[in-house]
């Protein structure tokens, strides 16, 4: 008898190996160069827990796939939303305080609402969703979400919408948000410890300097290289925003993911890693070529 559906080898468990470099290059970069402990420590405390909890989701799945979008999609906007609570800092909207703590939330939630703006059958409402997402970033402002978010969300609603008309419009509006973001980009200065971090890792030296743009290089790839074929576009989409919130720290004070301080992003890329995990059940090597055994 022949068995044609042979086993595929696992790699899921494994997606938070991306998160450690630069987890750990950071940490060490930050306690190098006398960064209070109390914050590196947090980094690290919040990285590895968030690989606790991602193998627990990846023993006890689904999370995404069970829950509702539109619940998790109007608590988003809700928590977005209360960053205009305050008069901010320097009129500049981008943080909840939760004590003595403020959390970034548009890099915590920006990943969930793409997830959920895939999963809406609905076009007109993930539409209108992606919008004001974009204009709360705006006016925020927060010009690495409005592109790194906007850029996101085309390829969703490309894929979601057949007009060209629409396809165009949607485009369009992309990047004039991006455009206008970047023209009135806010004037904060950037913190050693947060968006310039890799500054600090070269002054370590050029090797560590090195490994640590690789690190960053590396955040990205599992939603381009462990995608499935049915969940291709909304894994490269994560992909996508993810590379350009990296690359936007090359042209602005913005925080630098993962490395650099700041425990909100951390939370953002493991919502991505546990909905890949979701859904790459397995990666198979062979081209999903059949195999046969012999019994």
């Amino acid at each position: 008898m022949m068995d044609q559906t042979a086993q595929k080898p696992r790699f899921t468990p494994f997606l938070f190996l991306a998160i450690l470099p630069s987890l750990l290059l950071g940490t060490y970069t930050m306690a190098f160069s006398e960064v209070p402990r109390t914050l590196w420590m947090m980094n690290l405390g919040f990285g590895l827990m968030g690989i606790a909890l991602q193998l627990v989701f990846f023993r006890f799945r689904p999370v995404f796939k069970k829950v509702n979008p539109y619940p998790i999609m109007l608590i988003s906007i809700l928590l977005l939303l209360l960053t205009f609570w305050d008069d901010g800092y320097q009129d500049v909207h981008r943080w909840v305080s939760i004590g003595s703590f403020k959390v970034n939330i548009g890099l915590i939630v920006s990943p969930l609402i793409l997830i959920q703006i895939h999963k809406m059958e609905n076009k007109i409402m993930a539409l209108l969703v992606s919008l004001l997402t974009v204009i709360i970033f705006l006016f925020q402002p927060d010009a690495s979400l409005v592109t790194a978010f906007s850029a996101a969300a085309v390829m969703l609603l490309i894929r979601k919408n057949s007009s060209n008309i629409t396809k165009g419009l949607i485009l369009i509006a992309a990047i004039g948000a991006s455009v206008y973001a970047w023209y009135n980009l806010d004037s904060l200065p950037a913190v050693s410890y947060v968006e310039d971090i890799l500054s600090l890792a070269w002054k370590i030296s050029g090797f560590y300097g090195i490994c640590s743009v690789l690190s960053l290089v590396l955040l990205p790839l599992p939603f381009f290289v462990l995608a499935s074929k049915e969940n291709r576009t909304m894994a490269y989409s994560l992909g996508l925003y993810f590379s350009l919130i990296l690359l936007a720290t090359l042209f602005g004070n913005f925080p630098v993911i993962v490395m650099g301080y700041g425990i909100s992003p951390i939370i953002g890329y493991f919502m991505g890693l546990i909905w890949l995990g979701e859904v790459t059940d397995s990666f198979d090597l062979t081209d999903d070529k059949p195999s046969f055994t012999g019994t």
